[in-house]
């Protein structure tokens, strides 16, 4: 009874310290194609959270740097079929895009590695007729130890790649 239970100890063990080199998880890793901006930080758009108005955005994101990916500024525009829309309210009303930033350790994208991330619809305004949307980092910090440090920006990382 005692071996069954050294053994089941140190295989939790294992699963935990695999788990903690990977990421969050143990699905293999998704290479997404880096993005035409230079940005080290691809995203892939999953799908939306919720319903109506309060929608949050669900994203993966791939790591082609060679640094831990901290805190991101995500621009986002939204689209019915291939039109792309305008956000409705708040700060980018009439504008076809929005930015938002998110950050800290939960949000970790180590290097030539994936992060699942869910942007919240508290801190965006998704138009009731979008049905996808795109998603890019246009700047990127990255952490060492307790060092933060800016990585990358565009020219202008309020606006849109070319």
């Amino acid at each position: 009874m005692a071996n069954n239970r050294i053994v089941f100890t140190m295989c939790a063990l294992l699963a935990c310290a695999a788990v903690a080199c990977k990421g969050d998880s143990l699905d293999a890793v998704e290479e997404i194609a880096a993005p035409s901006s230079g940005s080290p930080i691809a995203v892939k758009f999953i799908g939306f959270e919720g319903e109506g108005e309060g929608r949050g955005v669900k994203i993966k994101l791939y790591n082609h740097g060679d640094k831990k990916a901290f805190n991101y500024t995500f621009l986002l525009r939204y689209y019915d079929g291939d039109e792309a829309l305008k956000i409705d309210t708040g700060p980018q009303a009439g504008r076809d895009l929005e930015f938002t930033s998110l950050g800290g350790h939960r949000h970790v994208c180590g290097a030539k590695a994936n992060a699942d991330i869910e942007l919240s619809g508290r801190m965006l305004d998704v138009p009731k007729a979008a049905t996808r949307a795109e998603v890019v980092v246009s700047k990127v910090q990255a952490i060492d130890g307790e060092t933060v440090e800016d990585w990358w920006s565009q020219d202008d990382w309020m606006e849109w790649p070319n």
